[in-house]
């Protein structure tokens, strides 16, 4: 797990502040089925929605297992569970590469993972943003080559229900605060919290929140701030405190009080502006203009003029900053993908190295940008989020992004002269300064543009889908090939042409030893047995001739939907006839039997053709029937037929057992052709010759 985000849970747990919290559940979501994790698309999502002015919010989670159908108790599974404010958290628990540049400075979120043993598990929030909170939860990954292929019926059917609740705690005392004045605030022990809104002025770089604290005996409070995310939190026990923190720009900002210890404290709370924190380069802001196009989470941000109807590119200049906005709206935006990309203009390609353009993007203030290229954020230093240095676009991409204002800080270089520091800044290394850089001018186009997964696609290894879970829609891919990860780029688990080639070989030859069953049943003049048999071996070898040869060898006579039910049908309908030829009722007692098994087991694969009762449901009637037969028979006869029974039994149940308990992903084309050859040669064992029939 990242260190932040155990920072964080250990901040969440252990910072309960105050010794009485009063949490009044709000919202209450039940039975939220979860699924095994392969790949995004898999979570199961949950929206909460916070309170304004909340001083403490408790997600509280209880996971179990609900037992739908089957044999035996359910037994507990690892869950995993991610929370985060404004929008999706993109997590990747199977450690799977992602291919596309995404941006890394990203709002946190917190992290459970657990058992579904029924168990109360609960985050504790102090201070939380307001507005929407999601939670995505999932069956924790595990590696799919060691997952065994379970066949339903084995065991217990279970399903994980995941049960979720919001609490609050709502402040003793709320008030709107004025930049401009001071606050005398009061908390003793029956009003020991206290919440205040303020809308920090525009002009803003840093601001100084001033405390001044009048108390009895030993007090001591804790103070937060939030905007957008959580920007300051301090426990504070001293008379005179200084808060220094970097302000969101048109956004609202919550004080949250709260008296820890103590019978009581006068608090004096004033805002000022952080006058060391003054910028001497002209900021020059550029209004973006949104264009929205019908299908979800497809929009752009463009420049234009007063008259124009296109985006139209602008100049940085050398004598200041240059700031792009755009706005990500609440839930119906956040569930795509958003690009920023830029593209320098009319630029000569003797000097492409020796000019480039960085970018700094943040969300609810602008970065300024040092002398040296890197980015100025609220809590530190970090290299650009872009760098251009040639005239094709450099992109970054933000999957889910939050909700609020973004900014693009932009500004140009020029590199004069012999310069090794340059190298190191281009490369994302933290640059305060480099002598040989100097800001200059260049004409840009830049495009800001949203899309469903990275750009509408997922490389050349999957497809783009739109999916919902708790109401909420959101894109992700689907990859084929064996590829995996957020934009199907991480090949770990893709195989080699030679590996799928044999895989195919094996699954198709493995069904000609049908062609002994056929050839035996034409000779003993089974005549109907022989066509199945014959359909058997067909099916099964072009199924799987589709089905494993991964659309690199892949050979599909029809849709493979069409294949998959004739393969399992005919499989259970050659186990069906072989006992009922062996009951031997007669042409028409068999002939009924026979008609009527194909339409039960017809309707039994459509229902679920890898339940492991689809499979005995032909094999213990059948055998019920050769049970009755051979018992009347064997007492009007006084003997005992064996017929090659046990022989044929003991392949039959080796094949079963096979099936059913040891097949996994990456051993199940030698298992499953096994299979095959156990169903062949048992119906040759099987099969009874006419004389002995009669």
């Amino acid at each position: 797990m990242p260190l932040y985000l155990i920072v964080l849970l250990i901040w969440s747990f252990t910072i309960q502040e105050g010794s009485c919290i009063k949490l009044k559940r709000v919202a209450y979501q039940p039975s939220s089925a979860l699924d095994d994790f392969y790949a995004y698309r898999h979570i199961s999502i949950i929206h909460f929605e916070v309170p304004e002015y909340s001083i403490t919010a408790g997600f509280k989670f209880i996971i179990k297992e609900g037992k739908s159908g089957g044999i035996g108790k359910c037994s507990p599974r690892n869950v995993s569970l991610y929370l985060k404010s404004g929008s999706l958290p993109l997590v990747r628990p199977d450690g799977s590469i992602i291919e596309a540049k995404l941006m890394k400075q990203r709002r946190k979120y917190y992290a459970l993972n657990m058992q579904s043993n029924g168990d109360e598990h609960m985050i504790s929030i102090n201070s939380p943003i307001p507005g929407d909170w999601y939670v995505i939860a999932f069956r924790s990954w595990t590696d799919p080559n060691s997952d065994k292929i379970k066949q339903q019926g084995l065991g217990a059917s279970c399903n994980t229900v995941l049960d979720a609740e919001l609490l609050i705690e709502m402040p003793s005392m709320i008030s709107l605060i004025d930049f401009n004045n001071e606050y005398e605030i009061e908390l003793n022990k029956s009003k020991d919290t206290f919440v205040g809104q303020i809308f920090m002025p525009d002009d803003l770089l840093n601001v100084v929140l001033v405390l001044n604290q009048f108390y009895e005996n030993d007090c001591k409070f804790s103070i937060h701030v939030v905007a957008q995310e959580h920007l300051v939190g301090k426990i504070v026990n001293d008379t005179d405190v200084l808060i220094s923190f970097k302000p969101y720009l048109k956004t609202l900002h919550y004080v949250t009080l709260r008296l820890i210890s103590g019978n009581m404290s006068k608090i004096y709370l004033r805002f000022e502006n952080d006058t060391s924190f003054i910028d001497s380069n002209q900021v020059k802001r550029i209004s973006l203009i949104r264009k929205s196009l019908p299908e979800f989470f497809v929009f752009d941000y463009e420049h234009r003029g007063e008259n124009d109807t296109k985006s139209m590119p602008f100049n940085l200049t050398s004598d200041g900053l240059t700031v792009l906005d755009f706005g990500i709206a609440r839930v119906y935006d956040v569930g795509g993908t958003v690009t920023v990309s830029i593209k320098m203009l009319n630029v000569d390609k003797k000097d492409q190295k020796n000019i480039f353009v960085v970018a700094c993007i943040t969300l609810g203030y602008y970065s300024n940008i040092t002398a040296g290229g890197s980015c100025i954020r609220a809590q530190n230093v970090t290299g650009a989020d872009i760098y251009v240095n040639e005239t094709a676009p450099a992109s970054i991409h933000i999957p889910f992004p939050e909700p609020g204002r973004w900014y693009v800080s932009l500004q140009s270089f020029c590199i004069y002269g012999k310069c090794n520091c340059s190298e190191d800044c281009l490369n994302g290394t933290i640059c305060k300064e480099c002598e040989c850089m100097k800001p200059c001018s260049v004409a840009i186009e830049s495009s800001i543009s949203s899309s469903p997964c990275i750009e509408g696609r997922c490389t050349s290894h999957g497809k783009c889908m739109h999916y919902m879970s708790g109401g909420f829609v959101f894109s992700a891919c689907y990859c084929t090939e064996g590829y995996r990860g957020f934009d199907c780029a991480d090949g770990t688990y893709v195989l080699g042409n030679k590996d799928i080639l044999v895989r195919l070989l094996m699954l198709t030859i493995s069904n000609l030893a049908f062609i002994g069953s056929i050839y035996l049943a034409i000779r003993r003049e089974y005549f109907t047995e022989a066509i199945v048999y014959t359909a058997v071996m067909f099916f099964s070898t072009f199924y799987h001739a589709c089905e494993a040869g991964e659309d690199v060898y892949s050979i599909c006579i029809m849709r493979l939907n069409v294949l998959q039910f004739c393969d399992f049908f005919n499989a259970l309908l050659s186990i069906w006839v072989t006992l009922v030829a062996m009951a031997s009722f007669g042409p028409k007692l068999t002939a009924f039997f026979q008609i009527m098994g194909a339409i039960v087991l017809a309707m039994s694969s459509e229902m679920d053709r890898t339940a492991l009762w689809v499979f005995l449901l032909p094999a213990i009637t059948g055998s019920s029937l050769v049970g009755l037969s051979w018992g009347f028979t064997c007492k009007r006869r006084r003997t005992v037929r064996t017929i090659f029974f046990p022989a044929g039994l003991l392949i039959v149940s080796l094949g079963l057992v096979c099936y059913a308990f040891l097949q996994t992903r990456s051993n199940y084309h030698i298992v499953h052709s096994l299979w095959h050859i156990c169903v062949a040669v048992a119906v040759m064992f099987l099969l009874p010759k006419r004389h002995y029939m009669k």
